[in-house]
């Protein structure tokens, strides 16, 4: 079903229309975005006369709670025949839901993505995959009027939500005048930035506070400062009762210093992984570094996972990111 009139908003489009029942679901330890897409999409659907449950494996991470419908999310699906479709949302590649929601999904007979991360190979019977796209959530807002579902607070919070986040509160390169322009419109909706900013970053708990206190110890500059490193260990969770949901953003941190083109962050995992967060300035393509070890996302924005302590992920990457940087 990959024909071209099915890789694109129309085709999305045009497949929603088609069917009446949807599982919703996005990648595992969501972000901003994620959450946005899923429960937007979700409300979308509903307000369209669908039948549509939202799913992701993992909890909300802290600051999230208030987005309408956040207590709904599934975490499991029990009976994937249920549903016509089932929607993907965020998700770079199908496998980014994790493996118990990814193996409930196969069974559905009409597998449907809509994502804005770079892929070698878009998955999906159906698929809409807009790289130049500075989030899912304005895909959405897009899709929404595609659909001639009308705009609402709720959804114009889910999705402002999404562009918010992803494009760093309008600090990132993907900001453009149209994305100022759906946001304009999304507040025009009934989108309240000062409530949404603070619920997102202005709501962290004692806890996250004193984890951020240990990554920044570790912190270190590479390459005349144009890269900062720093280091998150299963041990530093311990120590503060806190998971790996409490640690988004904290690469932001490191890429906030003036000099640093690239910031990287290595994450101890508990199965023998490091995952590996990459942010960028200028020119410089991350995703490509990422890319190179089974990763992906966006030019300044990707991430990757490889296996290995801690200690020697760092010390290996950093070398082969100072090669890449030069």
């Amino acid at each position: 079903m990959n024909e071209p009139g099915n890789r694109s908003l129309n085709g999305i489009a045009a497949a929603i229309r088609q069917n009446r029942r949807f599982l919703v679901a996005t990648h595992v330890r969501p972000d901003g975005d994620a959450l946005g897409s899923l429960l937007g999409l979700t409300s979308i659907l509903r307000k369209a006369g669908k039948e549509a449950d939202p799913y992701c494996r993992d909890s909300l991470p802290p600051g999230y709670e208030f987005l309408d419908g956040a207590d709904s999310i599934r975490h499991v699906c029990h009976d994937s025949s249920r549903y016509d479709a089932a929607i993907l949302v965020d998700c770079g590649d199908f496998e980014r839901v994790g493996t118990e929601l990814a193996d409930s999904i196969r069974p559905v007979s009409l597998l449907m993505n809509i994502d804005h991360h770079v892929a070698d190979s878009p998955f999906g019977d159906v698929f809409w995959v807009e790289t130049r796209a500075s989030s899912t959530c304005e895909m959405l807002y897009r899709l929404s009027s595609s659909l001639g579902v009308p705009l609402d607070p709720a959804i114009a919070t889910h999705l402002y939500t999404g562009v918010l986040t992803d494009t760093g509160s309008f600090r990132f390169a993907n900001t453009s005048r149209s994305v100022l322009e759906i946001a304009a419109d999304l507040v025009g909706a009934g989108a309240r930035p000062a409530f949404i900013a603070q619920q997102v970053y202005d709501s962290a708990s004692p806890r996250r506070l004193q984890l951020l206190a240990r990554v920044l110890s570790t912190v270190s500059f590479l390459a005349e400062d144009r890269i900062a490193t720093a280091e998150l260990s299963q041990r530093m969770f311990e120590e503060t009762a806190t998971s790996p949901m409490d640690s988004e953003g904290f690469i932001n941190e490191l890429r906030s210093v003036k000099t640093v083109q690239m910031a990287i962050l290595f994450r101890e995992e508990s199965n023998g992984m490091v995952h590996v967060s990459l942010r960028s300035k200028g020119n410089i393509d991350v995703a490509g570094l990422a890319h190179k070890h089974g990763g992906g996302g966006h030019r300044q924005a990707a991430a990757c996972r490889i296996r290995g302590s801690l200690h020697a992920v760092r010390s290996r990457f950093a070398v082969e990111a100072m090669s890449y940087l030069s």
